[in-house]
This record gives structure tokens, sequence and C-alpha cells, in this order.
């Protein structure tokens, strides 16, 4: 497995754009039903990082990863969000692979869960 990661920066103002354009056009339901995609999540940051949202998803390989980057639908939506982003002029929007080291997870209750 691998995990590609990819670091967004709303431009000032568009956060909330980046969250509709997700959830609009469905791009992680649309994730997860390619070949090769696990696990899809948009995270938005709570504490004014360099970045306003992180998307996270699990692949079986790398060639999974590099095969949605090439998809035209993707590719499409890519061209959507850019307009939404603080980067420069033709800089792709193309995550970093990842491959879990160490990784631990519990399936109690969250705080929330247990009120």
């Amino acid at each position: 497995m691998i995990q590609s990661v990819l670091a967004l920066r709303a431009k000032a103002g568009r956060e909330q754009e980046i969250e509709d354009l997700y959830r609009e056009r469905g791009v992680l339901d649309r994730s997860v039903r390619f070949p090769g995609c696990r696990a899809a999540t948009l995270l938005r940051c709570t504490d004014g990082g360099p970045s306003t949202h992180l998307v996270i998803a699990d692949w079986d390989d790398a060639d999974a990863y590099r095969r949605w980057v090439a998809d035209p639908w993707r590719a499409t939506i890519s061209g959507e969000l850019t307009a939404l982003l603080d980067i420069e002029p033709g800089e792709p929007v193309i995550g970093g692979l990842y491959e879990p080291v160490i990784s631990n997870r519990t399936d109690r209750p969250t705080t929330e869960e247990l009120s």
C-alpha cells in the first residue's frame, strides 16, 4: 500500500469553495471507485498552517495513483481546483507518495461518540 498526500493552499477567502468543489463534484467518491484506490479523505487545517487542506488517499501501489493522476476526469477537476488555489501559474496539482512505516489505530469511541 502507498498513500498520496496532496497539500492545498486556497486563495484568500476561497477555502469553502475547495470543500464545495470536492463535495459537489464527488471527487472522493469518484476516487474510491477508481481501480486501486482504497480510501480518500479531505482534511481542513484548523491551526493556521501553510496549507488550508490536505487530501490523503490509500492506493494499492504507485501505479494506481499515477493512473488516477492521468485520468481525464481528474485532469478536468484539477483545472477547476487550480482556480481556487494560491499557486504559481502552471504549477501542477499532484500529491507526493508515501509508504507507511509505522501505523497504529484504535477502535475506541471518540469523545463526541461518548457524549
